[in-house]
């Protein structure tokens, strides 16, 4: 809501306070700037903080920076004091949706949609709120910002617990810890279990490093070049008066938010969450060329606009939840990982938007904006393989069973050149259905299954004619599987999408999957693509049987 005020009154500052519109597209730049190395620091901030603190000092910080804001008379001066606006944000968003899931115990998916739903509430009566102040004077909705602040500020010391639960756990396990243990027994069971307390400033540069972190990283940074040149850009050529503007974007804001309740889950459950962001990006991309081709068109922007709260809603609950559900071991690194690289593409887009408008087309940077979004599907479905399945799982909580509990470590790796024949040994010696392929650096390349053997060597029957069934002898079955089974890896294999685990997914994750594609076995992989366990469906079916035995 605070981000909203704002947004309607770009124009009015621009011409009360006589600067360019690449000059007030600063606000958006230094904030921004300032979010993204800010979340480089704020994890470990908020890990030795707490919560609640982390969460108060964060709008105290901003309730500060928008009043002197509002009592600046000069565009740079709002320009620097943005940074200090930036910063409080950053500890908010630190730990915001965190929080959110915490207390709503760890139920992921229901806390992505209320955190989105009220993002887009903001966006909705932010701007209209913000137009109506701004119409009076610029000024006044940087002291609007101030006063929700304030009231943020009251309901966080009122309303949210005095401490995080996280301490006082930490130290009772281990108090509780059995002495006999070693002491780096001891040191290694309380990191694993409880990894907010081992917070390192290099905890969210080696996450960056995990393929699937940085992938969807460049993919939101490219993502928010679409998104914050509309939003940035639009007010300075839409030709409305800051209430008008406040009302285009408080139709645009309830559309977010509705469509984060309603359809995005539904979205996700039919196509999956990867095939239903191509979708809603892709009609995205389609609405910002439109309106560089008709930015003179006063109704198709405001139409063009208030239509893209649709897509932008579903868009941001369905990348937030894969982002979530990628990083549930440690949501709070995660998530400074991901939005430090995002966060940069927020900086750029509305500076370089703006300077495009400005100096060369008013139409070029909405062109531009559609591009970066295009960029951004292509990458993300040619790394998709890159992508665990974030679909159909929910978060269990804390005592779910996880797949490193479970899984075979000791696995039996091929090459691509391995025979059928000697296949057929190992898999029949070691009573297992299927083995992994993996290359020279023992990273996975497929997998391979009794089924997918038995599938080439009895091929379907081919039709022949009645002229080649009299006078040509076919070879016996028996003569094709001697010829066969002398075959290798790669001549029985076919292109397909491969499925994997990691050692932190959860069991009903792994069930899922194995379940809804009908494998026998499922490979678990690190973040270097190296096979490091395997599960198969009697793996699954014995922990069934255990849970069942323990609940009666």
């Amino acid at each position: 809501m605070g981000l909203g005020l704002v947004d309607p009154i770009l124009p009015v500052i621009s011409q009360q306070l006589g600067a360019s519109q690449t000059e007030v597209a600063m606000l958006f730049t230094t904030y921004s700037a300032i979010m993204a190395v800010a979340m480089l620091v704020t994890d470990v901030v908020s890990s030795k903080l707490g919560i609640k603190r982390t969460l108060i000092i964060g709008v105290l910080l901003i309730a500060i920076f928008s009043v002197l804001s509002g009592l600046s008379n000069n565009v740079w001066t709002i320009i620097f004091l943005r940074m200090g606006w930036g910063l409080g944000n950053a500890l908010f968003v630190a730990v915001a949706l965190t929080a959110i899931i915490k207390f709503s115990g760890n139920d992921t998916h229901s806390s992505i949609i209320l955190y989105e739903t009220a993002i887009g509430l903001g966006f909705s009566t932010g701007p209209l709120l913000g137009g109506l102040l701004g119409g009076i004077s610029w000024r006044y909705p940087f002291f609007g910002v101030g006063l929700l602040m304030l009231a943020g500020f009251i309901l966080l010391l009122v309303l949210l617990p005095k401490s995080d639960k996280i301490g006082n756990s930490y130290e009772k396990e281990k108090f509780k810890l059995n002495d006999n243990f070693k002491e780096n027994e001891n040191d290694k069971n309380l990191k694993e279990k409880f990894p907010n307390k081992n917070k390192s400033l290099l905890d969210p540069f080696r996450l960056m490093r995990k393929r699937n972190i940085s992938v969807l990283g460049i993919f939101g940074f490219l993502y928010n070049f679409g998104f914050f040149t509309l939003f940035a850009y639009s007010p300075f050529v839409l030709g409305l008066s800051a209430q008008g503007i406040g009302f285009v974007f408080l139709g645009w804001g309830i559309l977010v938010a509705t469509s984060s309740i309603f359809m995005a889950p539904k979205l996700r459950d039919r196509y999956g969450t990867y095939n239903s962001i191509y979708y809603v990006l892709s009609l995205l991309v389609a609405v910002l060329l439109i309106m560089g081709i008709f930015t003179s068109n006063q109704i198709v922007l405001i139409v063009s606009i208030i239509f893209s709260g649709i897509l932008i809603g579903n868009n941001n609950t369905l990348l937030t939840t894969a982002m979530m559900d990628i990083g549930s071991k440690d949501r709070s690194t995660t998530s400074a990982a991901y939005n430090f690289i995002r966060f940069i593409g927020s900086a750029i887009a509305p500076l370089l938007a703006t300077a495009l408008g400005e100096n060369i087309a008013p139409n070029l940077p909405f062109v531009l904006g559609g591009i970066f979004v295009l960029v951004a599907i292509i990458f993300l479905f040619l790394n998709r393989k890159y992508l665990p399945d974030v679909d159909g799982v929910e978060d269990r909580g804390g005592n779910s069973l996880i797949v490193k509990d479970f899984m075979i470590q000791n696995v039996i790796k091929i090459g691509p050149e391995t025979k059928i024949i000697d296949i057929l040994k190992l898999l029949g010696a070691n009573n297992v259905s299927g083995l992994p392929v993996v290359d020279n650096n023992d990273k996975i390349i497929d997998i391979i299954t009794s089924g997918d053997i038995i599938r080439y060597l009895v091929p379907k029957e081919e039709a022949h004619d009645l002229f080649y069934s009299i006078y040509v002898e076919e070879e016996t079955q028996k003569d094709v599987l001697n010829k066969r089974v002398n075959d290798t890896v790669m001549d029985v294999l076919k292109p397909k999408k491969l499925y994997t685990l990691s050692k932190e997914d959860t069991f009903e994750k792994a069930m899922f999957i194995l379940s809804k594609h009908h494998f026998k076995v499922i490979p678990v992989i690190d973040n270097k693509n190296k096979v490091v366990g395997i599960v198969s469906r009697s793996d699954i079916n014995n922990n069934l049987i255990k849970m069942s035995l323990g609940d009666s």
